[in-house]
């Protein structure tokens, strides 16, 4: 197996950029190994998996960024400042009046108004970003508007934190397409979704999407229009590698540059391996358990309290996770603001069971719907054994990605083993998530909390004040008060964050490891 997925790489690029199937990777080419069977579309407008997302940021970008270093500070991409009015609720931008789109075309704040008025329009599953200011269907056309060529004014319904709409629109999401593109490949209403989705790319990043066979690779190529800083290679490929051991065996042969979801074991295997240098990174991302609380059992908080005690945390993260992970029983990540280091459970079978007994509850069984990759596979076998042990069988269903997502988004399951990336640097990205209700969200979304039956109650309308403070101290405060008490009372059971790491070869350079939700860049990388 081993052997015929790492040949599979080479003969791939035998294909597509004629090198020859024995060769090494060539120096024009940077192929990165990941899992990408999750991949639904490549439309900036509605794209929301980890690989989708990886691959879009190469392709779109958007009117703003931050600091991967210091994600405090907001830059400029394709706009070349902005002003935010006294009442924080409007934002003006003046465009970069030197980008062009790989068409040849320029970037102008029409495009962008265009862009962003077409995710709400779509209503696609990703317009949340956008909707939750208040922006809808009726009055996207103020809310979102162009000037002039130059300029793009874009108003909220209520007043944010100043940083947070800058944050929303530094996400994926925020991806602006080539409009004047776009527009000649619309059909029926559909602004252009179904040439974007798979096929085609209409962006100004320094990629342009060449193929994407589904399950199986996607392959980029340099924009020769690019207005930036050319691309350090020609060709980027992401093949589909779920398996670590497979992608450190291809990463020693040559036969790929960057391996991104390498094990432990493959970690410590190549630590002295000079031809491969490893990067450590801060990540964003949150490994979780969701529980269903419509199911008899879960709705008892007792059961759901048992099950927080029927994990062995420090044993997976020492064990599984050997410096890849480290124990997080919060919704907010460390590094954002508010965050809190709570970690009030640990592994404790008879609290476990005496929590069972309180609730009446015997011996039952939960369906639990696991993507079959790591390290959720280890996760959830490890959490199998202990849960066991107070008479919890977990039935897992182990799934390939488009599955699992597909079970996750309908909700037709007991327990979702999973991760969370926050699509922006700030708390409410993860606190709307996992605690604002439809009847409390501005745009009536609904988030997880919904998605797995649960009324967060109070702190459903305590995060959205939070989102609205001016004040930052104020406003972490909130958070620090909202993560206790829905660390204690949620059905969501927090386990780990990422320590994030890369292997790659040392002959590859420039790599910017992102901190949200699969926003690596790959731009900048050369390779000698």
């Amino acid at each position: 197996m081993r052997f015929i997925r790492t040949t599979a790489v080479l003969a791939f690029l035998a294909l597509l950029v004629g090198v020859p199937a024995f060769a090494v990777t060539p120096t024009n080419t940077l192929v990165i190994a990941d899992a990408i069977d999750d991949l639904l579309t490549l439309d900036p407008g509605e794209v929301g998996e980890v690989a989708g997302v990886l691959t879009t940021q190469q392709i779109y970008e958007p009117l703003i960024t931050f600091n991967q270093q210091d994600p405090s500070e907001i830059v400029g991409v394709l706009a070349e400042s902005w002003t935010v009015s006294e009442d924080g609720r409007t934002i003006t931008f003046t465009m970069r009046p030197n980008a062009v789109f790989a068409s040849g075309n320029p970037v102008t704040a029409y495009d962008a108004e265009y862009s962003l008025r077409r995710v709400v329009q779509m209503q696609s599953r990703s317009a949340f970003i956008i909707t939750q200011f208040g922006i809808d269907e009726d009055n996207v056309e103020e809310a979102i508007r162009a000037t002039d060529a130059s300029t793009l004014v874009i108003t909220a319904s209520d007043t944010y934190a100043p940083s947070f709409l800058l944050y929303c629109l530094s996400s994926y999401v925020g991806g602006i397409v080539d409009s004047e593109l776009v527009k000649q490949h619309e059909v029926d209403g559909d602004y252009g979704n179904a040439w974007l989705k798979s096929e085609n790319s209409a962006g100004s990043g320094p990629y342009v999407l060449t193929r994407w066979d589904p399950n199986q690779s996607i392959l980029m190529t340099r924009n020769e229009n690019y207005w930036g800083e050319a691309p350090g290679v020609e060709r980027l490929v992401i093949q589909h590698m779920p398996e670590s051991a497979t992608q450190r065996l291809a990463l020693e042969r040559g036969d790929i540059d960057i391996a991104n979801k390498l094990g432990p074991d493959d970690f410590a295997s190549i630590e002295n391996n000079s031809d491969i240098t490893i990067l450590d990174g801060v990540s964003g991302t949150i490994y979780y358990m969701g529980l269903n609380v419509r199911n008899e059992n879960l709705a008892h908080p007792e059961v759901v309290e048992a099950l927080k005690y029927l994990v062995d945390y420090e044993g997976i993260a020492e064990n599984i996770g050997r410096g890849t992970l480290a124990i997080h029983q919060t919704l907010v990540p460390a590094g954002f603001l508010g965050a809190i280091d709570y970690t009030p459970y640990s592994l404790d079978v008879k609290r476990a069971r005496a929590l069972l007994d309180e609730a009446g509850v015997g011996n039952f069984t939960l369906d639990t719907v696991v993507w079959n990759v790591p390290p959720y596979t280890e996760f959830a076998q490890a959490v199998q054994a202990t849960m066991a042990q107070a008479g919890v069988t977990l039935n897992l269903e182990v799934v390939d990605g488009g599955q699992w997502l597909d079970r996750y988004r309908n909700a037709s399951l007991d327990i979702w083993v999973g991760l969370w990336g926050p699509d922006y640097p700030d708390p409410h990205s993860n606190a709307k998530a996992f605690s604002v209700n439809a009847k409390d969200a501005p745009d009536g979304s609904n988030g997880l909390a919904d998605r797995f039956g649960w009324d967060a109650g109070p702190l459903s309308p305590l995060a959205m004040e939070a989102v609205r403070e001016q004040d930052t101290v104020k406003r972490g405060e909130m958070y620090e008060e909202l993560q206790r008490v829905h660390t204690d009372t949620s059905p969501f059971l927090f386990m780990f964050q990422e320590v994030r790491r890369v292997a790659i070869r040392s002959n590859v350079h420039g790599l910017v490891l992102g901190l949200t939700f699969a926003d690596d860049s790959y731009g900048g990388v050369t390779k000698e």
